[in-house]
């Protein structure tokens, strides 16, 4: 039976997909630490963006509410729908997040990643391109607690990040921690995680996507 509504469909599925993410990879291998205490406590918010594309003018609502709103920690902007490869979704993150960078940090996810991929890019498969944003200073919070610490990625281009001159000091901690956890849980053991994901993600879209 179809949907009465593709679009919540949409949006109510991407948004499981994404919750699939987090707990199976993020929280069950703690890489990042205060993901699940954040949940827990009602500070994330997600928005699922169910058209092929979208300006920076027609979300900046949805982030103004999130800036102004001083329990939101960490947020998600989710495009089922992009079809652009992944430096072009960083530039759209980019672009999104412009009128609120003085409130978030923002770091680009995006569904797959080159078998050459670094850690950071690995572990950021999501089975959506996904924007996360982070206020800033929570980010400070927890620096001032234990850095320097996995959060401090959030100031660093991904691309330079890998790159053979990246900034040691803070890279050498951000990697180092996940090639740790990979190392420990082995990768092919992660990948099957991102693998599962994915195939649900097929799935569910191959039945809702000719619908829109």
């Amino acid at each position: 039976m179809s949907p009465a509504n593709p679009r919540e469909a949409l949006a109510r599925e991407a948004l499981r997909l994404h919750e699939r993410y987090h707990r199976e990879l993020i929280e069950r291998f703690c890489v990042c630490p205060w993901a699940k205490p954040a949940r827990a406590a009602g500070r994330t918010r997600a928005h699922v963006v169910v058209d092929a594309s979208c300006s920076p003018e027609e979300l900046a609502p949805v982030l103004a509410e999130w800036a102004a709103e001083d329990t939101v920690d960490v947020a998600f902007v989710i495009a089922p729908r992009f079809t652009g490869d992944a430096d072009a979704f960083a530039d759209w993150a980019t672009s999104i997040a412009q009128a609120h960078r003085d409130a978030f940090l923002t770091a680009p996810f995006y569904p797959r990643a080159p078998g050459s991929a670094g850690p950071i890019q690995f572990l950021r498969q999501t089975p959506d391109p996904t924007v996360q944003l982070v206020r800033r200073t929570r980010l400070e919070e927890i620096r001032a607690q234990d850095p320097p610490h996995y959060t401090d990625i959030f100031d660093l281009d991904l691309r330079k990040l890998e790159a053979d001159n990246a900034p040691r000091e803070v890279a050498a901690s951000v990697v180092a921690h996940n090639e740790r956890m990979i190392e420990r849980e082995g990768r092919v053991e992660i990948q099957r995680i991102l693998d599962d994901i994915r195939e649900d993600r097929e799935r569910t879209y191959a039945k809702l996507l000719p619908l829109l």
